[in-house]
């Protein structure tokens, strides 16, 4: 396949050398002049500003992924929507066979610990959620396939929010709050697994939840980490009252995708092995 990725941050690096390695043809655009991956062709645009990018439309490819996130000085209207409007309006959409999306597992509102899974609504509680949700409606204009994939929270070798908020007590969770993740490693092998299905000529839904569907109370994974670094640890809050949600992730286990980090567990394991 012959794809083309916008944005190659951390998450789209991982993605990019994921797709490289299964044969695909990639050709990345992104606004930093960066190195990327060996193999791949790249494009430097900005395509937030929305300036110069009549050279999409001379790109052949069969997907496209639009994988950027905000950076310092950029709202989630300008990354999200605009961008994503400019590169739709540029690229040549009928060679086009799909588009996927990085959405967030933020544009479901719930926040009373339940469970959420890929037919639940998505009724987003915030301004930020509102407005992944408007980028995803973007993809129901197209006449070509369109997924977004609703991302949980992700963690990995430089993402340690957990484990800086174990160092700061004052910051520690007073109640149930449920949190989902999936490494960084896993979204960047279950985007490729989703290009493979369309090699295969499989169809896929309007969006897809991608999360290890293992959700956790942020008290126990912390009172995890905290055992295996030898750590002071917080106290187990009552069960009630409870935030957050419990997020499955159906759709992504009958492509048969397999993950290579279970849950929190096997995940934290191997990056706490990589600081020692």
């Amino acid at each position: 396949m012959r794809i083309l990725q916008v944005g190659c941050g951390g998450l789209g690096s991982l993605i990019a050398e994921a797709t490289l390695a299964q044969g695909h043809e990639l050709t990345i655009v992104r606004r930093s002049h960066k190195a990327v991956p060996p193999g791949a062709q790249v494009l430097y645009l900005d395509v937030v500003a929305g300036e110069g990018l009549s050279t999409l439309h001379t790109i052949k490819a069969d997907i496209l992924l639009y994988c950027l996130a905000p950076v310092e000085g950029q709202s989630y209207q300008q990354t999200y929507v605009e961008g994503l409007r400019h590169v739709l309006a540029h690229v040549s959409l009928s060679q086009l066979k799909h588009v996927f999306f990085i959405s967030s597992t933020g544009v479901y509102g719930e926040q009373q610990g339940e469970w959420i899974d890929d037919a639940t609504p998505a009724i987003p509680a915030d301004a930020e959620g509102q407005v992944i949700l408007e980028a995803e409606r973007l993809l129901d204009e197209l006449d070509c396939g369109h997924t977004a994939l609703r991302v949980s929270g992700i963690y990995g070798a430089k993402r340690l929010y957990l484990l800086r908020l174990l160092q700061n007590p004052a910051r520690w969770p007073t109640k149930t709050h449920w949190t989902n993740r999936i490494h960084e490693l896993d979204v960047a092998a279950a985007v490729v697994h989703l290009y493979q299905h369309l090699v295969d000529g499989k169809s896929l839904p309007g969006h897809c939840i991608l999360t290890d569907g293992v959700p956790a109370a942020q008290h126990e994974v912390l009172q995890w980490l905290a055992a295996q670094q030898n750590l002071p640890a917080p106290e187990t809050p009552p069960l009630q009252p409870q935030s957050g949600k419990r997020i499955r992730n159906g759709f992504l286990q009958q492509t048969g995708f397999k993950l290579q980090f279970a849950d929190y567990r096997a995940g934290y394991a191997s990056i706490l092995s990589s600081l020692k």
